[in-house]
């Protein structure tokens, strides 16, 4: 649930940051209901629940590449907001106290370390 409010809070922050637009409008862009985080992203707030220190590493992708290994897709789906994700990586190591819905009392963030 944390992993799903943080990347949609990004996602919508985003989205009416670049385009101007209405937070209303941000659903339709963005596959409404089928939005979700990656299983990247997933991984990482695992991580950062369960280790003392994380480094993230081979974020972000070439048009070449295939979108998973074990299929031919090179599209990204528009039901995850790959560049949200990207700024909440840099909020860990660079501003941990923009990051929303974390307490104050919740220091998980430290030792984090992100090559994008």
């Amino acid at each position: 649930m944390l992993c799903a409010r943080i990347v949609k809070y990004y996602s919508a922050k985003r989205f009416v940051e670049e385009t101007g637009k209405a937070l209303s409008e941000w659903g339709s862009t963005h596959d409404g209901s089928m939005f979700h985080y990656s299983s990247g992203m997933q991984a990482v707030m695992l991580a950062l629940g369960i280790c003392d220190k994380v480094s993230i590493f081979g974020f972000g992708k070439s048009t070449l590449a295939k979108h998973h290994y074990h299929t031919n897709q090179k599209a990204e789906l528009r039901l995850h907001d790959y560049e949200a994700e990207y700024a909440f990586y840099h909020d860990l190591v660079k501003n941990p106290r923009a990051i929303p819905f974390i307490s104050d009392k919740f220091s998980v963030f430290h030792g984090v370390s992100v090559i994008l």
